[in-house]
């Protein structure tokens, strides 16, 4: 008969199911090993037993004193047979309540001894099956005990601890807590009670951005689908193999009294409270899970946009540890969220689906619609953090989004598959000008600059130093539209497309700006303490070359000619400088330029 489990572990989830019927509120499991031999034993707090139970339907096969209480999960009367299973020596009964214990002795030769254990106090029931085992097969059946609560009983409506000490192994006793909340492996699920029936649904697709590797014991709950049957949190069926239509990409749970297994103890009956459970879970996904992750999205999107910026400000080590891990965990939570956005059947429209924002345009830390944004041929533009580039363009009004997950570039990729996707810092440059204070020492380099533009008829409005932070980095300078009456030093963002396209306009509209970072600049700054009007020629006709290529003669003929006859500098933009330049500036013909300048 105890050929009919098809786990001969199930014995546990039977002895779990009597203790539940019998009100228990905690359950505990034991498995230690004794002088010569192993115990296994299941403690409930329940009612206990009287002796016509025990002479009844405990020993009586294919008796049930559960039959027609749909309160109970029991029915056909051979649950406690399920104890010969792994074929224990001996199995011992002790139950108590109305202040008298019984303790009944089973042998595995069918024979048992019932006897008066006298007066105890309370209410409860003890099975201990008793086995002979080397050491290697005890650490054997541990294992398997503990696998089998986990998979019959881990949503148990009570308390169930696991201990197991091996006393033999010198190994310190483990202690664990087998029940956990229903719940689904999902990046957002609903759950609904309705009639005593419980529904917990979600979409597997995202997933696997948040979840731990899936164990052997768990892997169904981790499937593309997965669907998982209960009667009081224990387990009936769970599968990931058998597809449900139209619930394909769904992980759900359902628990009801309604839902009873069959004979063999390993399946759900499909009965008419089956087919009406799984209609309702497609009810559900249809609607209530497609709101839930539209509303939760926003919510995601912005906590992602937000999470970098709190792991930054976080004081000391350790709390700046655990703030970048809340970083990624609310990063990794949105890109769970937005696959399964994109995907069905919880897919959403790809214009309501809202993007986490490097840095806040009008105080949005995400936003939806990116295409209305950037309309046309116009990329969509992203970055890995937040940044002095991506706070100016948000001050312009331009979105960048926030890609600080490894797959959300692919997902916005998929959502929006026309769509041309840049990194912001090779789209887009910031220029910031250096202060007045700290181009003084420049002063008279940057009038020979200018001055040497106006001679080859490349005027500018003013020449600048800067700093430029994002595209266009290497440049020697570049020019932007002069900004009238200046109250400070420039700064302003700009699209490098745009800048490479004026980038040979030299018109007094235009102010030209030299990128102190460039090897030129820095190359003829130096130079210039000593001789800035050589310096100035020669940056001069290297920012042109590299602007609008070879020059053409006219051009080169006019820079030359301005090196051989210099305007006079300024009275003090000349200074010390200037003087040590005529003290020891060569004569025409002898030495070259500097290094690294043309020639």
């Amino acid at each position: 008969m105890v050929q009919q489990f098809a786990d001969p572990y199930a014995f546990l989830r039977e002895l779990v199911q009597n203790g539940m019927d019998a009100g228990a509120r905690k359950i505990a499991v034991r498995v230690e090993t004794l002088p010569g031999a192993c115990a296994t034993s299941v403690t409930d707090d329940g009612c206990g037993m009287r002796r016509e139970d025990i002479e009844g339907p405990l020993l009586t096969l294919f008796i049930s004193s559960k039959e027609g209480d749909t309160s109970k999960i029991g029915k056909y009367g051979v649950g406690f047979v399920s104890v010969f299973a792994i074929q224990p020596q001996q199995v011992d009964v002790e139950t108590w309540r109305d202040g008298q214990a019984w303790h009944l002795r089973l042998r595995s030769d069918t024979s048992y001894e019932l006897e008066d254990a006298g007066p105890r106090a309370g209410s409860g029931t003890r099975v201990t099956l008793l086995q002979r085992l080397s050491r290697e097969a005890f650490v054997e059946h541990a294992r398997r005990a503990q696998a089998a609560l986990r998979r019959w009983c881990r949503h148990a409506e009570c308390e169930i601890a696991l201990s197991i000490a091996d006393h033999e192994g010198n190994s310190r006793a483990s202690l664990e807590r087998i029940d956990t909340p229903l719940a689904v492996a999902a990046a957002v699920s609903v759950t609904a009670v309705e009639d005593e029936t419980t529904f917990v649904v979600g979409p597997s697709a995202g997933a696997h951005h948040i979840e731990p590797p899936a164990s052997a014991e768990n892997a169904a709950e981790h499937g593309q689908s997965f669907a998982g049957f209960y009667n009081r949190g224990l387990t009936l069926f769970e599968t990931a193999d058998e597809l449900f239509n139209g619930l394909s990409g769904v992980r759900f749970k359902v628990m009801s009294p309604r839902l009873q297994h069959t004979l063999s103890r390993d399946n759900v009956r499909r009965d008419d409270a089956f087919w009406e459970a799984l209609a309702r879970v497609r009810e559900l996904v249809k609607g209530p899970l497609r709101r839930e992750l539209a509303a939760r999205l926003p919510q995601a999107a912005a906590a992602a946009a937000t999470a970098g910026e709190r792991a930054a400000t976080t004081a000391g080590e350790r709390a700046g540890e655990r703030a970048a891990t809340t970083a990624g965990e609310r990063a990794a939570a949105y890109a769970a969220m937005l696959e399964a956005a994109l995907s069905p059947p919880t897919a959403l429209d790809p214009d309501e689906i809202p993007f986490p924002l490097a840095s806040a345009v009008e105080g949005d830390r995400a936003r939806a619609g990116l295409r209305a944004l950037a309309p046309g041929r116009a990329p969509l533009l992203v970055a890995e953090r937040a940044d002095a580039l991506t706070e100016a363009m948000a001050r312009a009004g331009l979105p960048v989004v926030l890609c600080n997950h490894p797959a959300t570039v692919a997902l916005l990729q998929r959502c929006f598959p026309e769509a041309r996707i840049e990194e912001a810092r090779a789209a887009y440059l910031l220029v910031r000008e250096e202060p007045e204070s700290a181009r003084e020492a420049d002063a008279a380099l940057l009038q020979v600059v200018e001055r040497a533009l106006a001679r080859a008829r490349h005027g500018v409005a003013r020449v600048s130093l800067c700093q430029i932070e994002g595209a266009l980095r290497q440049r020697g300078a570049i020019l932007l539209p002069a900004d009238g009456e200046r109250g400070g030093p420039h700064q302003s963002c700009h699209a490098a497309r745009e800048v490479v396209r004026r980038a040979a306009r030299f018109r007094p509209g235009h102010a030209l700006f030299l990128n102190i970072a460039s090897d030129t600049v820095a190359l003829a700054r130096r130079r210039a303490a000593v001789d800035p009007v050589t310096a100035g020629n020669l940056l001069a006709r290297a920012l042109l070359v590299e602007a609008k290529g070879p020059l053409d003669p006219e051009d080169s003929d006019r820079l030359l000619d301005l090196s051989a006859n210099p305007p006079p500098l300024a009275g003090a933009a000349r200074g010390a400088r200037a003087a040590a330049s005529d003290a020891k500036a060569p004569a025409r013909g002898e030495g070259g330029p500097p290094r690294g300048l043309p020639r």
